[in-house]
C-alpha cells in the first residue's frame, strides 16, 4: 500500500516545487532512477524491480520535497505535531498492553503498532526512542516532567522489546554527531571526556540488563563477527560478470536490498509482474543462517549480512550509492536545521549499517517526518521574527514618512 502511496505523493507534489532544495532532491532523484534504470538493462531485469526499488529509496525524500515545498504556518504545525504525538501515545498502549495485559510470549512480540512485520519489534523500539529524544529535546511541552515522563515511557518500549541494537546505534550516532559538530580540538576533547564514561555506565546498565549483550565486550567475538559480516561484499563482488557491474552493481533487486527480501517472502505475487531476481540473495541468507553469531537463532542481527548499505551498493553498483549518499548530503546541509535533525540522520545511517532500516518505510517516514517538522518549525519561527521586526520598524518609517 505505502508503494501506491509513495507513487501518488511523487506525481502530486512535483507541480507544487517551489524551493531550491526541492528541485535539488528531485533532480537526484531523477537520476537515481537514470542509473537503476541502467542497471536494470545492464543485468536484464525487469521493469517492476525497477518501479519498486526506487520507490523504497525514494520514500523519504518524495516526503521531504512534499514538506519543504509548502510552508505551513504555526497553527498547522502545530496540528501535524499533534498527529505525531498521538500516533506515538497509541504505539505506546499498545506496546504495554501486549506486554502486561496479553502477556507477549517473547519480547520479538512487543510490537505496538507495528504488527504483522517481521521486525516490528526493532522498528517499533526505534520508533519510540526516537520520538523519545525528540519529545524530551524539541517538543515544546512546557511540563518538563511530563517530557521526562514520556521520555522514561519510550525507554521502557526498548526493555519491553529487548532491541539492543537500537540503544547501540543510538550511542555510536551520538559519538559521530560529537565529531561533526566540533571544529575546536580542545572541545572536542572536552565532549569526549563527557561522552565516553557516560556511554560506558549506559553499555554497563544494558550489559546488566540483558545477559545477552555480552557478547559485545568479547573483543574478539566482535571483531570476527564483524569480519564475517563484511564477508557480503566479496560474495557479492564473486557474481559480476563485467567491470560495468562495479558501476552500476547487479540490477536492481537483484542481491540483498528490501526488494530481494520482498522477493524472497511474496514471489508468487511478484512472478506475474515480471519481477527478476539471482541466486545473490539465497547464497547470503545461506552464509549468514550457517554462522553463529549472525544466524536467526543464536546470532544477532547486529552481525547480519543483509544490510543496506551493501544492498544498495550491490543493486546499482558505486554509482548507485554515490547519488543516494549525495541525496542525504543535501537533506544534511539544507533540511537539517539543528543538532536534533542531524542526529536523527546520523541514527537512519548508523542503522543502514546493522540491518536493512534504510528501506524500511515505517522507520525512514518516522524519522524524515520528524527531520521535515524540524524544518517547518524552524522557517515559520523565522518569519514570524522578520514580521515582529517589520512590525517594530513600522512605527519608525511612519514618523519619517
Amino acid at each position: 500500500m505505502h508503494f501506491g502511496f509513495a507513487l501518488a505523493l511523487f506525481v502530486w507534489v512535483i507541480p507544487l516545487i517551489r524551493s531550491r532544495i526541492a528541485v535539488q532532491l528531485l533532480v537526484g532523484l531523477l537520476i537515481l532512477l537514470a542509473i537503476s534504470t541502467s542497471s536494470a538493462l545492464l543485468n536484464k531485469a525487469g521493469l517492476i524491480n525497477v518501479l519498486l526499488n526506487f520507490l523504497m529509496l525514494a520514500e523519504p525524500f518524495i516526503l521531504l520535497i512534499a514538506i519543504t515545498s509548502i510552508k505551513l504556518p504555526q497553527d498547522s504545525i502545530k496540528k501535524l505535531q499533534k498527529w505525531i504525538f498521538l500516533f506515538i501515545y497509541i504505539h505506546l498502549v499498545f506496546v504495554y498492553c501486549q506486554k502486561f495485559l496479553l502477556k507477549a510470549p517473547t519480547n520479538d512480540d512487543v510490537k505496538g503498532i507495528f504488527l504483522n512485520m517481521g521486525a516490528g519489534h526493532h522498528v517499533g523500539g526505534d520508533v519510540a526512542l526516537t520520538f523519545g529524544f525528540y519529545f524530551l529535546l524539541s517538543s515544546g511541552v512546557r511540563s518538563i516532567w511530563l517530557r521526562v515522563f514520556v521520555f522514561i515511557l519510550c525507554l521502557g518500549n526498548i526493555v519491553l522489546a529487548d532491541v539492543k541494537q537500537v540503544v547501540i546505534a543510538f550511542l555510536v550516532s551520538w559519538f559521530i554527531l560529537i565529531v561533526t559538530q566540533l571544529k575546536e580540538i580542545w572541545k572536542a576533547i572536552m565532549y569526549l571526556i563527557i561522552a565516553i564514561p557516560t556511554t560506558l555506565g549506559v553499555l554497563k546498565i544494558v550489559n546488566t540488563m540483558y545477559a545477552g549483550i555480552r557478547y559485545i565486550s568479547d573483543m574478539e567475538v566482535v571483531t570476527e563477527a564483524f569480519q564475517y559480516k563484511l564477508s557480503v561484499f566479496s560474495i557479492i563482488t564473486s557474481f559480476y560478470k563485467s567491470d560495468l557491474n562495479w558501476l552500476f552493481g547487479l540490477g536492481p533487486g537483484h542481491t540483498i536490498s528490501r526488494l530481494g527480501w520482498l522477493m524472497k517472502d511474496y514471489i508468487q505475487f511478484l512472478k506475474p509482474l515480471g519481477v527478476t531476481g539471482t541466486p545473490v540473495f539465497q547464497t547470503v541468507w545461506v552464509a549468514q543462517e550457517s554462522y553463529y553469531w549472525s544466524n536467526s537463532i543464536t546470532g544477532s542481527s547486529m552481525y547480519s549480512l543483509l544490510f543496506s548499505w551493501a544492498g544498495i551498493w550491490g543493486d546499482l553498483g558505486f554509482l548507485g550509492l554515490g547519488v543516494y549518499l549525495y541525496l542525504w548530503f543535501l537533506v544534511w546541509r539544507y533540511i537539517c536545521v539543528d543538532k536534533l535533525s542531524k542526529f536523527f540522520l546520523i541514527t537512519m545511517f548508523v542503522a543502514g549499517l546493522i540491518f536493512s532500516w534504510m528501506e524500511e518505510p515505517a522507520f525512514m517516514l518516522f524519522v524524515v517526518s520528524l527531520i521535515g517538522l524540524q524544518w517547518q518549525k524552524y522557517h515559520a519561527d523565522k518569519s514570524q521574527r522578520l514580521m515582529q521586526q517589520k512590525m517594530q520598524n513600522y512605527p519608525f518609517q511612519k514618523a519619517l514618512g
